[in-house]
């Protein structure tokens, strides 16, 4: 072979040998340089137990002559008309309509399952209710 083609396969074998080791090098750094996405945790809380929200006695509203309210005491989730549930703190029609049509209730799991119960509003609404 003459010089000059000697060179020019040389200089072939060279490019090879460095695209080969720049290949190796990026694919070995790779995960280094461009880590992947991190993914978030999900946490999911579960509800507390039924008795530790059920704490304590329902209250009992005082009635005069002319005005009997609409609570007295705990109030069936299952029976209750929708002017009594608008009575509950946090229900308003919307969500007395809701809760009307989620029946029936058997535990407060089944309660928290209606869209616009929250945390919150189990908390205040349990001790007020029974199913």
């Amino acid at each position: 072979m003459s010089g000059e083609r000697v060179r020019e396969q040389e200089r072939r074998w060279t490019l090879v040998l460095g695209g080969g080791l720049l290949l190796v090098a990026a694919l070995s750094l790779g995960p280094v340089v461009f880590p992947s996405p991190r993914v978030p945790a999900v946490t999911r809380l579960s509800l507390p137990a039924p008795a530790s929200l059920a704490s304590g006695p329902a209250p009992d509203y005082p009635t005069t002559t002319s005005v009997t309210p609409l609570l007295s005491g705990r109030l069936n989730l299952n029976t209750a008309t929708a002017e009594q549930l608008e009575a509950l703190p946090k229900v308003g029609p919307a969500l007395a309509q809701r809760l009307m049509a989620a029946r029936p209730y058997r535990a407060l799991a089944d309660l928290d399952r209606v869209k616009g119960v929250g945390p919150a509003t189990l908390k205040v609404l349990a001790p007020l209710v029974t199913f």
